[in-house]
């Protein structure tokens, strides 16, 4: 007597659920890496960076009056270098001037530092800015 054979079962009835399950997420990160690659690609950094720089008060130190500065970056592109400067002003004359560089501002992100001034900054008018960057 010949033996009969059942069919074999398809694949889909082989494969348990959780493997279907694993491979659909796999496959969906997959293309959602890839979409958010090709977008950036296409999207580019944006327009030039848009640095405020924003002061807090001076702290006294044993090396003179610390004033944190932060600088935001309110646009997508990152700034490099970024040159920051501190005047302090007396009747429209600068009585002192600091500078400081922050090496990276991310995009749509900030950094902190510092300006030293010999000078206590609440005796004078501050003024900060940023003068310059460097791109990346």
């Amino acid at each position: 007597m010949t033996r009969r054979e059942e069919p074999r079962p398809s694949l889909l009835r082989r494969t348990p659920v959780a493997e279907w399950t694993a491979a659909a997420t796999g496959l969906a990160l997959t293309l959602g890496v890839v979409a958010y690659l090709v977008w950036e690609a296409l999207a580019g950094s944006g327009p030039s960076p848009v640095l405020i720089v924003t002061s807090e008060p001076a702290r006294a130190t044993d090396g003179g009056h610390v004033v944190p500065v932060t600088v935001r970056n309110e646009s997508r592109a990152t700034a490099a270098a970024v040159e920051i400067r501190g005047v302090l002003e007396q009747a429209g004359r600068p009585v002192e001037e600091r500078r400081a560089v922050l090496a990276y501002v991310p995009g749509r992100g900030g950094a902190r530092g510092g300006l030293v001034f010999q000078r206590n900054p609440a005796d004078y008018e501050l003024r900060v800015a940023a003068e310059g960057y460097e791109s990346p």
